[in-house]
């Protein structure tokens, strides 16, 4: 499936030259626009900017951009992406002192190509060099360049040029192309480049872009190889004259172009990434998973490193890396990091100093992370948050995902909240909604339809270069499950949860009691508690893609706060309770109650993890439980949400405290 996004805006726009003819008119990291101004020629106009997802997976993404609380409006046309014929001309060897630089580097060509056959002309595409994929080759040279096809484009070119103020400018080297073929093409530059530091370029090729749907209209090959989320640099035209340089994502597929970068490389070098928390039990061993980059002239297949906690360094160790990895290409390692004999978050680091035996030449050796260790862990359960909205022509197809996954879930462990928002809004979104887009970590950005799983930062951003999201877009029920359960067997939690509710028939209110248990580690100042009631079944108004008969599942009734509110703890332990009406229209058969302990860190979009939940059906819980004697007690006193005293109900929550000692919150409508 291939996505095209439009987003209709406002811009200042100047005219700068590239290769004496170019009129820049703007570029975005998918939804995010970029604009260039200049004072003495500012002139306001309207700008049609094209994005699109070049994804083979049946998980296309409508978009929307979020600036400052507000949408922007968002058109989603999907095109089909159609099937080529087996890629011929294998790859040519390489010299020893040769290397594949790209956004991945192996052989591998895509078995679907891709294209942009609304943007029909003379268009060039390119990958992004940033300065940090041309770091580890700063002095060498770029001596040609590889891009490979899944349809034949004929006569073309290829080039290499400068980044200058944010855009594609002066050409460095490029050399014709007879004949652009399927698979592999490969071209020598007649003028090697230097790579020098803090410089970012692009590289790439001319093709003809054809408006039919046909095979030479999707020439393109990108695999799921390599980092898929750095963009890629379009030259194109919708309406056929005002041509500029846009800048897209690959909806995590990496373009197959290459540079063959030439100089003297390292024998063994391997440069580790830094990792998030690993938990572990007292007296045990974590394990931390490093990421790392090989540099060596050679694959490798076993890394020595040292692990220290809190300035304390053990022995040296080796990981063997099952399968190894190539050289160029980048992998993962398990390094053991002892807990020791003391409770509390620790800090780590993981210095990789032997490559297969020999010393790591590489100056970047150390990842760091943190270390929490306690006597107790608890089992964790999985929160499936899904955006979602009625506008959204994909949604239904993914929402599939998750009910076919939710059929043969634990659902005693499993639970499912729905938020109608991140691609415009309906009539079903609630404020708590279009808040929790904050979590989106692709500036600014916002798309649905997508998932979260327990608000982990486990996904690569789409947008956000470099950048790890809390938001992802499953692909298959296959995909939820596999997430799932990672999350449910390999994760552990600092708190287990339980709820119950009772039933005042008379007054239609539901006692919701929550409460918890956390260990000696768990950060309890920074927990708050989040309670949603959800119901199933409604009936759609007019979902785009849903066909006549679509119904909503796990739609946001009620809820405390957005955010959830601070839990009043005593010692390791707590309790809260919330009276809720349920409204006469809503069917309680079909409604669910889901609480999690949740952190929210407005600093850090990554670093709001909901460490465990747990769910209750409203007809389960009530058909077993009714309110005891304790529930005559009597009202004492009522506070608003702000905490200033009131005399009566008054919409919104209220805090009511009852004779006998025990404090209800309740919302009014």
């Amino acid at each position: 499936m291939f996505v095209c996004i439009e987003i209709m805006t406002i811009f200042d726009a100047e005219k700068t030259p590239w290769q004496n003819a170019r009129h820049v008119l703007g570029h975005i990291f998918i939804q995010t626009a970029i604009q260039t101004t200049k004072p003495d020629a500012m002139r306001r106009f309207l700008l049609s900017i094209v994005a699109f997802a070049l994804a083979l997976t049946a998980s296309a993404q409508a978009s929307v951009q979020q600036q400052q609380e507000k949408y922007r409006v968002v058109e989603c046309n999907p095109i089909m992406v159609k099937h080529s014929g087996t890629v011929s001309k294998a790859p040519k060897k390489i010299a020893s002192n040769q290397r594949w630089v790209g956004y991945y580097s192996s052989d591998a060509l895509a078995d679907y190509g891709m294209g942009v056959p609304s943007y029909p002309g003379e268009n060039k595409v390119a990958i992004y060099l940033t300065e940090s994929i041309l770091k580890p080759y700063i002095g060498m040279k770029i001596v040609g360049i590889r891009f490979g096809l899944c349809a034949d484009i004929g006569q073309s070119s290829v080039f290499l040029s400068q980044i200058k103020d944010g855009y594609p400018d002066q050409v460095l080297t490029y050399t014709y192309v007879q004949n652009g073929v399927t698979g592999w093409n490969e071209e020598t530059f007649p003028k090697p480049y230097t790579i020098k530091a803090g410089e970012e370029l692009v590289a790439g090729f001319e093709y003809t872009q054809y408006s039919d749907d046909e095979d030479h209209s999707y020439p393109f090959s990108a695999v799921a190889e390599g980092d898929g989320s750095t963009p890629i640099w379009f030259w194109c035209s919708k309406n056929g004259t005002d041509y500029s340089w846009l800048q897209f994502t690959a909806g995590g597929k990496s373009m197959s172009i290459q540079v063959l970068v030439e100089g003297d490389f390292p024998d063994y070098s391997v440069k580790p990434y830094s990792f998030k928390t690993v938990r572990g039990m007292l007296g045990g061993t974590a394990v931390a998973n490093v990421k790392v980059d090989n540099y060596s002239a050679y694959d490798i297949s076993k890394i020595g490193y040292v692990v220290t906690v809190d300035g304390v360094a053990g022995a040296e160790r080796t990981a063997v890396v099952e399968g190894g990895i190539a050289r160029g290409k980048s992998g993962y390692f398990m390094a053991d990091v002892p807990c020791g004999a003391t409770e509390g978050v620790k800090d780590v680091t993981v210095e990789v100093t032997k490559v297969d035996g020999n010393n790591n030449e590489n100056t970047d050796r150390v990842a760091k992370g943190k270390l929490n260790v306690s006597s107790t862990r608890f089992a964790r359960n999985l929160c499936i948050e899904e955006f979602t909205t009625e506008k959204c022509p994909n949604c239904p197809r993914v929402a599939g995902y998750l009910h076919k996954y939710l059929e043969k879930a634990d659902l005693s462990r499993v639970y499912a909240v729905c938020h109608h928002a991140a691609f415009y809004t309906d009539w079903l979104t609630q404020p708590c909604d279009e808040d929790l887009t904050y979590l989106f970590n692709d500036a600014g950005s916002t798309y649905a339809p997508a998932m979260m799983f327990n608000r982990e930062p486990d996904f690569k951003s789409a947008y956000a270069s470099g950048e790890m999201d809390n938001v992802t877009i499953p692909s298959s029920a296959d995909d939820i499950d596999l997430l799932a359960q990672y999350y449910l067997n390999s994760t552990d939690a600092d708190v287990k949860l339980n709820m119950k509710v009772a039933y005042d028939e008379g007054n239609n209110l539901y006692k919701i009691t929550v409460s918890g248990e956390s260990n000696n580690v768990f950060d309890k100042e920074s927990a708050r508690l989040t309670l949603y009631m959800t119901e199933d079944n409604i009936a759609a108004k007019s979902q785009a893609g849903g066909g006549s008969n679509f119904v909503h599942q796990h739609v946001i009734r009620q809820y405390n706060t957005s955010w959830g509110e601070p839990i009043t703890w005593n010692g390791n332990s707590f309790s809260q309770t919330f009276e809720w009406e349920v409204d006469d229209t809503w069917k309680k058969e079909d409604i669910k109650l889901v609480a999690l302990v949740n952190k929210y860190n407005r600093k850090d979009v990554l670093d709001n993890r909901i460490e465990n939940s747990i769910g209750l059906s409203l007809s389960e819980a009530t058909s077993i439980q009714t309110l005891d004697a304790d529930e005559n007690a009597v009202e004492v006193a009522r506070y608003n949400a702000a905490g200033q005293r009131i005399n009566g109900k008054q919409k919104g929550l209220n805090i009511v405290k009852l004779s006998n000692g025990t404090t209800l919150k309740v919302v009014v409508k």
